[in-house]
């Protein structure tokens, strides 16, 4: 099944320019997510939880969006405010490894079990008889697919922005950076994937005046923040072996799935093989394309994903 992460080999080249192999860097921590919270799933494993609505009860639609690795929590900020004033408190949670998340050496960093422990979140979070609407960027997306496929009780629907499914994350290519990042210990070095790195976003949108100075800060502070952990991490992700296909799942999922992409060609958007496996697997799929749009919809399209979340969300609550 093809497979094209674009989204962990930018996470890659912006390791590559910041990490300084034996020597330890000062940095700002990254600015927390508005009532960011640590939940525990397992020993040494805690994911970032920000926001949420309080006194849920049986009957209420909850609302998750899960970040790529690509800008943690802070990338859905726009989303979540489009959310809020539809009067939705959607919850932020950023997967193991991810964001503001721990990374722990010798976790599983498989996709399928990236969903195990949303659900374990899920289950802390929320009362019994609360379903909820997973939106997903990138990479997540597939641990939607197994969150919808194996909770079939409580996820009520999904929502993929412009993420196919996929069993592995990284490629030949995340290798060979991983094994040469020691050769950038320069400045120049550093400042030369900074500016590939905001090439990469830009490249990935249709309209980038989402990326300013402070975005772009934004976005760094947590590959800054913990630059060996994060490198480890990304060579776990990359080597880790699904032992759930995400193929064998999709026709377990009964819920309605959307999949948001954009207009603009792009070597990060989901293929044309991807889309097919969803229309052919999963009965209740849809797919829609945002004009003009690349694949950071939830940055330059916020208001557009905000609004097909809700629509799900009135849909579950019919």
């Amino acid at each position: 099944m093809p497979t094209r992460p674009a989204d962990f080999r930018t996470t890659a080249l912006m390791v590559l320019g910041l990490v300084l192999p034996g020597r330890e860097v000062a940095v700002a921590r990254p600015t927390p997510a508005p009532g960011e919270r640590r939940v525990a799933v397992a020993p040494a494993e805690t994911l970032s939880v920000s926001g949420g609505a309080v006194g849920m009860t049986r009957g209420d639609v909850a609302v998750l969006l899960l970040p790529g690795p690509v800008g943690s929590a802070f990338s859905m900020r726009s989303v979540v405010r489009g959310l809020q004033a539809r009067g939705i408190e959607p919850f932020v949670i950023d997967p193991l490894g991810m964001g503001a998340s721990t990374r722990p050496k010798g976790a599983d960093y498989t996709l399928s079990a990236q969903a195990a422990r949303i659900g374990r979140v899920l289950e802390k979070e929320l009362p019994a008889g609360v379903p909820v609407i997973v939106a997903a960027q990138g990479t997540s997306a597939t641990i939607a697919f197994h969150l919808a496929a194996t909770d079939t009780s409580r996820i009520g629907g999904v929502i993929s922005i412009a993420g196919g499914p996929i069993d592995q994350q990284g490629t030949p290519g995340v290798r060979t950076a991983l094994t040469f990042a020691a050769l950038l210990d320069n400045p120049i070095g550093r400042g030369f994937a900074k500016r590939r790195f905001v090439s990469a976003l830009r490249d990935q949108s249709a309209d980038d005046r989402w990326l300013t100075d402070e975005v772009v800060k934004q976005y760094v502070a947590p590959i800054e923040h913990d630059l060996r952990g994060l490198l480890r991490t990304l060579g776990a992700m990359q080597a880790a072996v699904e032992p759930f296909p995400i193929a064998s799942r999709l026709a377990r999922i009964t819920v309605p799935v959307r999949l948001l992409v954009g207009d603009k060609p792009s070597a990060s958007a989901p293929s044309a093989a991807q889309v097919l496996m969803l229309q052919r697997h999963v009965p209740r799929f849809a797919l829609d394309t945002l004009r003009p749009g690349g694949t950071m919809l939830h940055e330059e399209r916020a208001a557009d994903v905000a609004r097909a979340i809700d629509e799900m969300v009135r849909g579950a609550r019919r």
